[in-house]
């Protein structure tokens, strides 16, 4: 029986810190810890397909958390079901005890069961999570908005530079480019605000 642990991270600016720490905290040899940078859209990750490629029946797999498999319930599922069932491994999820394989190996063959209905309950919980999380800043922003808020790129406004450069280019001293160069703007912010600057003189 040997104890893997797989930790990953969506993008490059995350810390695989704790995860990592975690892992030598439970005594999983460093051999045996895989470390990704990747997204969780698909397992088409090279290191998890590497450790799964080692896997033997008896082996354990930690994770830290359920998302560390994957994103969305149905994918964490048939993961799931292929890493019991198929390459006969037992899965410790730390962040969630009951998610623990290795607790249900004396019930008489419905363990696999168990743990599926398990499974099941809390990868909806935790979709359901999610949605709710995406449904309140949604909410929040349609709340801001109502208020005034204004989101994007904050209006280039004409400053003082804008007013010096304008004549300059009008009376053709300077071309449209190095006009566009001197204030900052690209080609169609820089017509709009001529347009209204010429309509307030």
């Amino acid at each position: 029986m040997r104890h893997f642990f797989y930790a990953r991270v969506s993008s490059k600016d995350q810390s695989l810190e704790r995860q990592i720490s975690t892992a030598k905290e439970i005594g999983i040899a460093e051999e045996y810890i895989f470390i990704e940078k990747a997204s969780g859209k698909d397992f088409k990750r090279p290191e998890y397909q590497l450790m799964k490629r080692m896997f033997r029946d008896g082996d354990i797999l930690y994770i830290k958390s359920l998302d560390r498999l994957g994103r969305n319930k149905q994918m964490i599922l048939d993961e799931w079901q292929e890493l019991i069932k198929e390459r006969k491994i037992d899965i410790t999820v730390l962040d969630m005890p009951l998610l623990d394989t290795t607790k249900y190996k004396d019930l008489n063959g419905i363990e696999s069961l168990i743990s599926d209905l398990i499974l099941q309950l809390l990868s909806y919980m935790a979709e359901d999570e999610r949605k709710r999380i995406k449904e309140r800043q949604e909410e929040g922003i349609r709340t801001a908005i109502q208020n005034g808020v204004k989101f994007g790129r904050k209006k280039m406004e004409i400053n003082e530079t804008f007013k010096s450069v304008y004549p300059e280019w009008k009376q053709n001293k300077i071309t449209a480019v190095e006009a566009m160069k001197r204030v900052g703007m690209k080609s169609n912010t820089f017509y709009r605000r001529v347009k209204e600057y010429e309509s307030s003189l």
